[in-house]
């Protein structure tokens, strides 16, 4: 178990460590302004792909052992080309964006959503190697496509960098897919039942996704709105920081879901998910106090003078952004059990929330109220995860016991044993 959260947990540091050059290098070179406007971009993308994931999206790591990949796939490729269409007809008609700039929206979300169809069924299937260099692809490469931008032409196309990580993240999915491929499937199911199993699940949990990317980032639209897109870009940075510590859970949930999707005793999981919750929280909380640790002026001396009040931001949103560890790691217990509409609820409330407080406070106090409310936002949404947690039959406890310490650091020494063997 702890190999595979370590080994998860690499990936996701280089992913951080990628995605923080990333935010240094627009920082420095394009201001507070420049961070803003690729900020908005990537949110913009994010929330579209979550549409086009729909139906199957992350669901299909449930399903994939339970129904046949070609049904899946072909569900998964026809859902994405007619949300695609409809987006664009839609968006265009209502003049939300420029037609260019609604273009490369769609087709780079048609890409990252597609990719992520072929990366939920190699997770489902525990193919976690396959998954995690799907998944280290996009940062990697959109993080050396801006390098060579900058240093062989003095300039930053984020759009340009963003189409060669997504395509080349396609690709690499593709062989992924080729390769596990399960040689004896066959349709199985009707049509039918695996677009209703499908659109299902997968509607309950692109739910929970949506709502809870909204209230995340709908904030930055209406802080945008009110103060412009220098301070988005501040407020982007301190978020971007502050939830670097989801990383964390974000490993330990990635292979716990793997497991609890293929598992059958309930009680086990609970058990499972209660443990793995406990260390999760302990990691986030010694992360989160080293970054509030840090001197306002190491910030500004890595991002530049426009981001002076960044760290007084993250004081306001690092109890959220700790507590919410508890709702992801838990999260992924509901999801493992096909039960979204669990973190469907839960998301809905804290969008809820979010909405109303920065509507509230953000005209008034800028970027903090924009803080203030993904703050509560976020305590919102782990208590009704615990709550129907609890209702499961869970205890509810934050730090580990002595005894598991004990336990971690003899699996610990027992795994570096086997590393220096092999």
């Amino acid at each position: 178990m702890w190999r595979s959260i370590f080994g998860n947990f690499g990936i996701r540091v280089l992913s951080a460590l990628l995605n923080l050059g990333l935010v240094i290098l627009f920082s420095q070179l394009t201001g507070a302004i420049g961070k803003g406007e690729q900020s908005l971009l990537l949110t913009s993308i994010a929330i579209l792909t979550i549409f086009d994931s729909l139906v199957g999206g992350a669901a299909l790591v449930y399903l994939s052992s339970r129904f046949s990949w070609l049904g899946l796939l072909g569900a998964s490729y026809i859902w994405i080309v007619v949300i695609s269409c409809s987006a664009f007809v839609t968006l265009f008609m209502l003049d939300v964006f420029t037609l260019n700039y609604l273009f490369h929206v769609v087709m780079l979300s048609a890409l990252s959503a597609t990719s992520a169809v072929h990366a939920s069924l190699l997770l489902g299937q525990q193919r976690l190697k396959m998954y995690n260099l799907i998944t280290i692809s996009i940062p990697l490469l959109t993080f050396l496509t801006c390098m060579a931008q900058w240093f062989l032409f003095n300039q930053l196309n984020y759009q340009v960098a963003l189409y060669v990580a997504f395509a080349s993240s396609l690709i690499i999915s593709i062989v992924g897919v080729l390769r596990f491929f399960p040689a004896t499937q066959t349709m199985g199911h009707s049509w039918l039942s695996i677009w209703k199993n499908m659109f299902t699940l997968g509607f309950y949990n692109q739910l929970a996704h949506v709502t809870q990317l909204l209230s995340f980032r709908a904030s930055y639209y209406i802080l945008e709105q009110y103060k412009g897109e220098a301070a988005v870009g501040v407020f982007s940075n301190a978020s971007s920081i502050t939830e670097s510590i989801w990383l964390i859970a974000t490993s330990i949930s990635l292979w716990q879901y793997a497991v609890i999707s293929n598992a059958q005793d309930q009680k086990y999981t609970i058990q499972l998910t209660e443990k793995l919750t406990r260390f999760g929280m302990l990691a986030a909380l010694v992360a989160v106090v080293f970054f509030l640790l840090l001197p306002p002026s190491f910030y500004q001396f890595v991002f530049g003078p426009d981001f002076g009040s960044l760290q007084s931001l993250m004081w306001f949103l690092a109890p959220g952004v700790w507590v919410f560890t508890y709702a992801l790691v838990v999260g992924h217990y509901f999801s493992g059990h096909g039960r979204y509409v669990v973190n469907a609820a839960a998301s809905g409330v804290g969008l809820v929330l979010s909405l109303s407080i920065s509507w509230l406070l953000i005209p008034q106090l800028g970027a903090l109220g924009a803080a203030i409310a993904a703050s509560l936002s976020y305590l919102a949404t782990s208590l009704v995860v615990l709550y129907y947690f609890l209702k499961d039959g869970a205890s509810f406890s934050l730090f580990p016991s002595r005894a598991e310490f004990k336990q971690l650091f003899t699996q610990m020494r027992m795994i570096w044993r086997k590393s220096s063997y092999e």
